[in-house]
């Protein structure tokens, strides 16, 4: 019988049948008892769950490391039998203690939950210690994760490495943020951050700068010749990754990790995929990113350049090379083509977005001119405008059909192009390229006003007849988007698309494909995202290919589940309001150092240079080390005595 029950529609409680659990009775967590069946022992549920909370301690602050001690030690003597009534208001004054004295979130929540049992069912303990009777432990599993962890794709465990940082331990950062991602430095470089969207600090005074954290404790040890401290096992077994972007290292690396032998066929004649091409120089420095490609294949993996799918090789040639699986990961190399009027002319001064980017990061020759005009609004349109300024156009415009508030591109990339000297002319559409014999001159282009929101969730750009004009260039690049080259798939029919052929059709949790042993990630899985996402698809489609070569099928483990569980619940509250003495208001985010505009624009120097020493400590010490902590209760078997508890927490 529930009691109480606050998460209702939100959870199937049959939800953890899927790792070979019964169905779930009752849940605590940050929150206190969200879900609660009358039948299971409040005493029990308490235990389980301060020794659990107990573990998340760091030990720095008295009243969270000795209180949840005692705390447990109290419970584990009433489920014992060798407690007195005296007992229970010792373990109400130490959750107490612990909420109003401890300097994180552990202590600030943890014990909320066992607070509102012994409020609420008082009578139980105190009938618990009277009996001493023993009390058995029941059928639990518990996982920890944090708002910032939660909103992280790749779900890096931030609030461990912040730590390390803090005591000034940055080999220890790094070594801890390399087991969430073999990428942690080009990440504190690019990452958009969806960490720091989710940030607790930001209730307070200001969200903290993750990204900006992680990145110096890589730089810190980045001239070091560090190797991985990981314990290697090879097994001998070869699998195929195609494609060395962000989802093809990061494969690659748990698949080594595991004991694997994966060998990396990369159509470039550079490993990075886009991060390489497809990134200025001036936001991810080729030295850094050559370091930390080299840090992944340090750990034993193998790659063959100039290999292209379906050119050079197939998937079949593969599986008769006694590859056990194929990972694809081809990334979105091909800008999207939306039938502009003098775009398949092969005119003269006309570039796709995305080649335009690479031919720079290959060193390809290039001349655009004097003035140049960009179509787009995303990410790629403000890369291709910022490196048109540094190639020594005089003058560079960004045409935007819509209004700078609705642009894909992030805010601060935007207002960093207008300094560099960018202009953007918004609620402005190209409706066709004007040019003279063969060689561009011009863009012809209409004035839009805005209409009502469309399937995007923005409001719709309407043209407005009559307002057709030209502007005059020597060059025009359209970056509206890029999309993957699946031109290799003509030869395996057996693997379906979707999105109009922009995206490969895979299962969500497996990653494979209706072929066999053949799993994709990436941009051809998901459309173009982002480094993190691709670090995520990576890392959880080399999980599901080891289930696959050992066992042929697969099956959720329970750290797996609980991930899902936390983004359907949600663990993020915009609105909570948080008063701990320990972190009063007026402690804002420290800002990273800028490389000055004049000393810039004619070079791909880089221009964010990350915080001082003194900054990212500071910094450190704002985390409030959120860890936020679950223990799911199972109903138990019929016919079946299951005294056993699991326990999983978010360590790769």
């Amino acid at each position: 019988m529930k009691i109480i029950d606050k998460i209702g529609s939100r959870l199937d409680v049959s939800y953890f049948k899927k790792s070979g659990h019964a169905d779930i009775s009752s849940i605590l967590n940050w929150k206190g008892v969200v879900l609660l069946d009358d039948r299971d022992n409040k005493v029990d549920l308490a235990r389980c769950y301060m020794q659990e909370l107990q573990k998340l301690s760091c030990g720095v602050c008295t009243p969270c490391m000795i209180g949840t001690s005692v705390a447990s030690d109290i419970l584990e003597h009433i489920c014992n039998g060798q407690a007195i009534l005296k007992d229970l208001d010792r373990l109400r004054n130490q959750c107490d203690w612990i909420l109003s004295s401890s300097k994180c979130t552990v202590g600030n929540m943890g014990p909320l939950a066992v607070t509102e049992l012994i409020d609420d069912f008082k009578q139980d303990f105190e009938n618990a210690i009277i009996s001493k009777e023993f009390i058995p432990r029941g059928d639990y599993i518990a996982h920890s994760t944090a708002p910032c962890i939660n909103g992280c794709p790749s779900k890096l465990d931030i609030p461990d490495w912040i730590e390390r940082v803090r005591d000034g331990r940055f080999e220890d950062a790094l070594e801890s943020a390399r087991r969430s991602t073999p990428l942690p430095g080009i990440l504190g470089r690019t990452c958009f951050h969806p960490c720091q969207d989710n940030c607790r600090r930001a209730n307070v005074d200001g969200t903290i700068q993750i990204c900006l954290i992680r990145r110096f404790a890589a730089d810190s040890v980045f001239y070091s010749d560090i190797k991985p401290k990981f314990a290697i096992k090879s097994n001998g077994i070869k699998v195929a990754i195609i494609g060395s972007g962000p989802a093809g290292l990061s494969c690659a690396y748990y698949l080594r990790l595991m004991g694997y032998k994966p060998v990396i066929f990369e159509a470039l004649p550079v490993l990075g995929g886009m991060m390489t091409v497809g990134i200025p120089k001036y936001r991810l420095p080729q030295e850094f990113l050559d370091k930390e490609i080299g840090y992944t294949l340090s750990t034993g993996i193998d790659y063959k350049l100039n290999q292209r799918l379906g050119r050079d090789f197939t998937v079949q040639d593969l599986f008769e090379q006694d590859f056990k699986t194929v990972f694809i990961a081809v990334g979105a190399h091909r800008g999207q083509n939306i039938g502009l009027p003098g775009s398949d002319d092969n005119l003269k001064g006309f570039y796709d977005g995305v080649k335009f980017l690479r031919d720079v990061a290959l060193g390809n020759k290039i001349d655009i001119g004097d003035k140049v005009i960009i179509e787009g609004g995303g990410n790629v349109a403000v890369d291709c405008c910022r490196t048109a300024i540094r190639l020594g156009c005089k003058e560079v415009i960004v045409v935007y059909r819509r209004s700078k508030e609705q642009m894909p591109a992030a805010l601060y990339e935007i207002d960093t192009a207008v300094k560099e000297g960018v202009r953007f002319d918004f609620l402005t559409n190209p409706v066709s390229i004007v040019q003279e014999d063969g060689v561009v001159k011009g863009v012809e282009c209409i004035k839009i006003k805005l209409g009502g929101i469309d399937k995007s969730g923005r409001r719709s750009p309407i043209e407005m007849p009559g307002t057709n004009f030209n502007m005059e260039c020597d060059s025009f690049i359209m970056a509206v988007g890029q999309v993957p080259d699946l031109d290799f798939l003509k030869d395996l029919p057996q693997i379906k698309t979707a999105n109009r052929d922009r995206i490969i059709v895979a299962d969500k949790f497996t990653h494979m494909t209706d072929m066999p042993g053949v799993f994709v990630g990436g941009d051809i899985l998901t459309g173009p995202l982002s480094i993190v996402d691709s670090n995520r698809d990576g890392k959880n489609a080399a999980r599901r290919m080891d289930q696959y070569i050992r066992t042929g099928t697969f099956e959720p483990t329970d750290d797996c589940l609980f991930e899902y569980l936390f983004e359907e619940i949600g663990v993020y509250d915009k609105k909570e309001v948080i008063d701990y003495t320990d972190f009063p208001e007026g402690n804002p985010a420290a800002k990273q150092v800028e490389e000055p505009v004049e000393t810039r624009i004619d070079n791909f120097k880089e221009v964010d240079k990350g915080l001082t020493s003194d900054d990212v400590i500071y910094e450190a010490t704002r985390c409030m080390r959120c860890y936020f902590l679950m223990l799911v209760k199972f109903e138990e078997r019929s016919g079946i005595k299951k005294i056993n508890t699991k326990y999983f927490y978010y360590k790769y």
